[in-house]
């Protein structure tokens, strides 16, 4: 028994030696370069590849079994651009396990990989990889299908280190413009085994051909299930540097547990955190039919944080605000979910300061890309988002080239509608707005609603309460064709004119209610081919309304007494008791309106006012004129009746022609004055008619209506017509000293 054993042992002794010597022959004697020639040869039969292996081949002993390859380079059959290339690559296997049998991976290590991927209309460079005739691709088949059909031998197996350096992938499209390099590739993995998770770390740096760079690092334990396609990532932790998005590079700090399979589809994000320029965002996300219809469900939160640090640590300006406590708390609640083929926030509530913006939203159809939205917003109050106001006040004056015609060379000839953006656009959404505040103006009850297909976005409606009435309105704007169209409608019902006068010309005006209809057109994309185009009518009444610093009747009486001044001694004719030959002024600055209805139409830059009719409350106007709508500057010709002229027979039904013209900017008391010359032709007139009654008085004509030819003639019949004509001359010359 023991001379068995002595003899099994020296056998196996033998065995083992004769191994270490094959091995060392193999090792030593064999020189692995005499291979190259063969290597090459296959490399262009079976890949289509020239190879071009510049380093040494060579043999590792002890202590692992290996092989190494130095610089090596690829092309693609003849041509000159490099392919691929690596500069150093070797594998081994550890020695002492070979004698009992077993295989042990002692490392895998790769140096310097580069890889040159072209996409061109002709086609991809890798796509000329492989066999290139029929027979060979057959072949190539052929032994494929044996190996399955035999099976293979299932060995256990351990790498304790895989290591890629210094890697460097470049993919170029030649149609786009697309320059993607990712390089800095460093990959480490230890305890490499498929039946097992083991740990992996991985860096590299992504630049393209926008200048944008990202720097990544990943750390990770990595369980993978090739049979399966299954792998999971537990825990994961990337950290990225992302430069060239904004002014300054941006840390994104990411962890998470990431499951993924390829057979079923699905991908499964547990316990997610993301950190980013001072926020936090927290969540889990499932994900089906990730290569069909996609179908997201789980849900994500971002914990509040204040916009402008968020800003300031992207590099960007502060949104600067008058309240310095807007945009300090900015948070999100999002609930994932929607049909397949679509993903969809429902309920997604988003949190602005004391405001809150909740219902749904999201793409309706990954295919189509339909954007929907159903929200409401509580309420806001915008002053304190508006920019704080200047220190300096600019002087307000009228635009260069004043008039009519005014303003428009400060019009941007620049495109201003992207029109590309809109023309593939599928929108459907709505929103309603509880409260809104504005430079005091509240408005309640908003309801918005828009749709965008072909090209043409409309706002469907757009209605509200504010100033103790309310409003609507509805727009379009048509961007299928070469030039844009837009067109809109509006109707405001008994508002408060004040606050809207305020905020419109900083001035507190005019007061009353306010109400309006009207509807508009223009094409063009630009600010100047819009306004040169628009045209529109417009219908607006106002009601128990007063304008502040303007008193029409003043105006008259200061034309009227100018008047009486040209002609002396006719007051006290003309109207009865004003034996001063004055009338009085009127003690309100202002103009009480108690009713006015006008009608316009906008053409161009200007507004024509075709027709005003009003009531006043002491007396009435009508008038027409013109504004424009750029620089301010307007002209109005206003005729006017005052019952309080017309006691006096003479003056009875005048309308008396007064002129308002000049700049919204301006002094409202500057703005309207008498018509001389037509208050002049009216002095003319009744002075005439009165000169006409006395002469009749004097000479004892009875009758109305006569002219001055008629009362010469009567006159005659009673004394000498030179007498009378003497007389008539005489009179006249008084009153018109």
């Amino acid at each position: 028994m023991g001379r068995l054993l002595k003899i099994l042992l020296i056998t196996v002794f033998a065995i083992i030696l004769l191994l270490a010597i094959a091995i060392f022959v193999i090792t030593q004697v064999i020189d692995p370069n005499e291979f190259k020639p063969e290597i090459e040869k296959q490399a262009r039969e079976q890949a289509n590849l020239t190879l071009d292996i510049q380093g040494d081949l060579a043999w590792q002993f002890w202590p692992s079994l290996g092989v190494s390859i130095g610089r090596t380079e690829a092309r693609i059959a003849d041509e000159d651009d490099l392919f691929a290339a690596l500069n150093d690559a070797s594998l081994s296997v550890a020695v002492l396990p070979l004698f009992y049998g077993q295989v042990e991976m002692d490392g895998i290590s790769i140096s310097g990989v580069e890889v040159n991927l072209v996409d061109s209309p002709e086609g991809a460079n890798w796509e000329q990889i492989g066999p290139q005739t029929e027979a060979e691709t057959a072949a190539e088949e052929s032994p494929a299908e044996d190996d399955t059909s035999s099976g293979s031998m299932d060995i256990p197996l351990t790498i304790p280190s895989v290591a890629v350096t210094d890697g460097k992938v470049r993919y170029r499209n030649t149609a786009d413009g697309t320059d993607i390099v990712v390089e800095h590739f460093n990959l480490n993995a230890q305890d490499v085994n498929l039946d097992a998770p083991f740990p992996l770390q991985m860096s590299l740096r992504y630049q393209d051909q926008s200048d944008m760079r990202v720097d990544l690092n990943l750390d990770t334990v990595l369980a993978a299930d090739i049979d399966n396609s299954h792998f999971v990532l537990n825990p994961m932790k990337l950290d990225a540097n992302i430069a060239g998005a904004t002014t300054m590079p941006v840390e994104v700090h990411l962890e998470q547990n990431l499951d993924v399979n390829l057979n079923e589809d699905t991908l499964s994000i547990k316990d997610l955190l993301l950190t980013a320029a001072g926020t936090q965002t927290r969540g889990n996300v499932d994900v089906k039919a990730l290569t069909g219809d996609l179908q997201l469900s789980g849900k994500l939160t971002t914990e509040p944080f204040d916009a402008n640090k968020a800003l300031e640590a992207i590099g960007e300006a502060p949104i600067e605000t008058s309240d310095d406590k807007a945009l300090s708390k900015v948070a999100l609640d999002a609930t994932l979910g929607g049909e397949p083929g679509s993903i969809m926030v429902s309920p997604l509530q988003i949190t602005l300061d004391d405001s809150t913006l909740s219902g749904s939203a999201g793409l309706a159809s990954l295919e189509s890309g339909k954007i929907v939205f159903d929200l409401i917003l509580d309420k806001i109050a915008l002053d304190g988002y508006m920019p704080p106001a200047s220190n300096t006040e600019e002087p307000v004056t009228a635009a260069a080239g004043g008039g009519k015609t005014g303003g428009t060379n400060s019009l941007s000839e620049e495109e201003l509608i992207p029109v590309d953006t809109l023309r593939p656009l599928l929108l459907d959404g709505k929103l309603a707005i509880g409260q809104l505040s504005y430079d005091g103006i509240n408005a309640s009850d908003m309801k918005f609603a828009v749709t965008a297909k072909n090209g043409v976005l409309k706002l469907t409606q757009a209605t509200g309460s504010t100033l103790g009435g309310n409003f609507s309105a509805n727009a379009t704007l048509d961007a299928s064709g070469s030039t844009p169209k837009l067109s809109a409608s509006n109707t405001i019902r008994t508002v408060q004119i004040q606050p809207i006068a305020q905020m419109a010309l900083e001035d507190d005006l005019a007061k009353g209610i306010f109400s309006m209809s009207g509807n508009y057109s223009a094409s063009g994309n630009s600010e100047k081919a819009l306004m040169n185009s628009a045209k529109g009518n417009i219908d607006l009444n106002l009601t128990d309304a007063t304008v502040r610093g303007l008193n029409l009747y003043h105006t008259l009486v200061g034309g009227v007494n100018d008047m009486l001044g040209q002609f002396q001694g006719l007051a006290t004719a003309l109207i009865p008791g004003q034996e001063s030959g004055k009338l009085p002024s009127a003690l309100s600055e202002d103009t009480k309106i108690l009713d006015l209805a006008s009608k316009a139409r906008l053409d161009k830059n200007v507004a024509y006012l075709d027709s005003l009719n009003a009531t006043l409350s002491k007396g009435e106007i009508s008038g027409n004129g013109w504004m424009n709508i750029l620089n301010q500057d307007f002209d109005l010709k206003i005729g006017m009746q005052s019952p309080e002229l017309g006691k006096s027979k003479y003056l009875e039904g005048t309308t008396w022609p007064l002129r308002c013209e000049g700049n919204l900017a301006g002094s409202p008391a500057k703005w309207c004055g008498p018509d001389k010359d037509g208050f002049k032709d009216i002095g003319k007139q009744v002075a005439a008619k009165a000169t006409q009654d006395k002469l009749k008085e004097k000479l004892g004509i009875e009758g109305e209506g006569d002219t001055a030819e008629e009362v010469i003639k009567d006159a005659a019949q009673k004394k000498a017509r030179e007498e009378v004509n003497k007389q008539l001359q005489d009179g006249l010359k008084k009153l018109f000293k």
